[in-house]
């Protein structure tokens, strides 16, 4: 009867402890919301976006981001669609903290009424992410991305909320000169 209580006991402790590391084998759906600071004109655009990423050795990792996002100008739709596709590499700090610096294509198309408009360019990230808690992350970048039009830096900042190992739903916000988006999320993790 004591082995069964303590078998029990030591499931639950174990059952509670979900990650010590944050994890980079994940799939994310987002909620998206852009805001154009310096605008002419009320263009606030919202939509969807998707990302992932995978480790393809203890240290390094792909990742990618894709949204697609639409608003009206004086009644005329149109959309924003931004592909960003990285290597990333991982350095644990502790247990609960790592520190990362990705290298990205960037990519961003406006459109609508049957023109559209690109650019691409490249991106460098450097940040951390945290295990504050078993089940909660925070996370922090900075990012800089130069393109066809000039350059731009940006503060990320972020945090998920753990169900299970392998669910989450968060948050995220990033903010540069130009313009800010805050971010729902749901995430896998595989």
């Amino acid at each position: 009867m004591k082995k069964l209580i303590l078998a029990a006991a030591l499931s639950a402790i174990s059952a509670g402890s979900f990650a010590a590391a944050p994890a980079w084998d994940f799939v994310q759906g987002s909620y998206v919301m852009t805001d154009f600071d310096d605008s002419d004109f009320e263009y606030e655009p919202d939509g969807f976006a998707i990302s992932a990423s995978k480790l393809v050795t203890d240290s390094v990792f792909v990742t990618g981001d894709y949204s697609q996002q639409n608003d009206d100008i004086f009644g005329l739709e149109v959309d924003l669609d931004m592909l960003t596709l990285g290597l990333g590499y991982r350095y644990a700090l502790s247990n609960q903290t790592e520190l990362f610096g990705i290298v990205s294509y960037e990519d961003i198309e406006v459109s609508g009424a049957g023109e559209s408009d690109s650019e691409d360019g490249y991106g460098l990230t450097a940040g951390a992410r945290s295990m504050v808690m078993n089940n909660v992350e925070l996370r922090g970048a900075v990012k800089y991305i130069d393109s066809d039009s000039g350059s731009d830096t940006s503060i990320i900042i972020g945090a998920d909320y753990f169900f299970s190992p392998a669910f989450a739903v968060g948050v995220g916000y990033e903010a540069s000169d130009d313009l800010s988006t805050f971010a729902l999320n749901a995430r896998y993790n595989f």
